[in-house]
């Protein structure tokens, strides 16, 4: 069935970002399949404008419900040490703050609102910088300051 599979859902949740006002063409505001410390990828992670992780994002097909990556999800979160998650499938957000809900729940976009409290936050509940990667298979990653949003 086509526009089934997570390649057509991450098109949808792009532009659902764009439409937020998320950069999503500065490799430095939004990374995708981002190498976590246990060498997993997390599919996005958004980063503040002092290059800060703020969430992630785990993206499932359209056919898969986004509660079912809670897991997932919230051990990238936890490798990170941020307080927000998104699980979507393009055609739905579930958004979380693992630390203090039991539950993700619905929304309807992902909230700028929500992202912009966790400014306040991102000082002290993350050391974790966007990482750039460079082509070079022996370079270490390098922390770069990021704009994230105007």
């Amino acid at each position: 069935m086509p526009g089934t599979n997570e390649a057509f859902s991450r098109v949808k949740i792009d532009a659902q970002l764009r439409d937020r006002g998320w950069e999503i063409v500065d490799p430095n505001a939004v990374r995708f399949e981002y190498v976590m410390p246990d060498r997993t990828k997390a599919d996005y992670v958004l980063c503040d404008r002092h290059g800060r992780a703020l969430a992630v994002i785990e993206a499932k097909k359209a056919a898969i419900n986004p509660a079912e990556a809670e897991a997932q999800a919230r051990a990238y979160a936890e490798q990170l040490n941020v307080p927000y998650i998104f699980l979507a499938n393009g055609h739905e957000i579930r958004f979380w703050e693992w630390r203090t809900e039991a539950f993700p729940r619905l929304v309807k976009t992902f909230s700028r609102r929500a992202i912009s409290s966790a400014r306040g936050h991102a000082s002290r509940s993350s050391a974790i910088r966007c990482r750039s990667r460079s082509t070079s298979a022996s370079s270490s990653a390098t922390t770069r300051p990021i704009a994230l949003m105007t």
